[in-house]
């Protein structure tokens, strides 16, 4: 019976502690930072047939020296990935107010 309280207490601290260290996923990133991002994506460089869209969303973090580190694009489209990751990862940002280590998420839509 002890044996058994105590396996139950250790099983419910490792429930506990990974439940707080899971980063959550900020749906919201800065208006600025939004901007940046908008403003990187949206040369020219990526043609859209007219009448059609392509839509993804990117999971990214900025690491500490302000550069933003794309996590995963999710969408059906391989060239928009790519485009994607390599327009954003690795790019300093200005002044943006973010907090270094978290997920952030935010939908992308190119449209033709």
């Amino acid at each position: 019976m002890r044996k058994l309280n105590l396996i139950l207490v250790a099983a419910m601290l490792l429930c506990v502690g990974s439940v707080f260290a899971t980063n959550a996923i900020e749906d919201n990133p800065s208006k600025t930072l939004s901007k940046q991002i908008s403003t990187l994506l949206s040369h020219d460089v990526f043609k859209v047939s007219e009448g059609e869209e392509m839509s993804a969303v990117v999971y990214f973090t900025v690491n500490t020296e302000n550069e933003i580190v794309v996590l995963s694009v999710m969408t059906n489209e391989e060239v928009l990935d790519t485009y994607v990751k390599s327009r954003l990862n690795y790019i300093k940002v200005k002044d943006a107010n973010v907090e270094t280590g978290v997920t952030y998420k935010i939908p992308v839509m190119i449209k033709g």
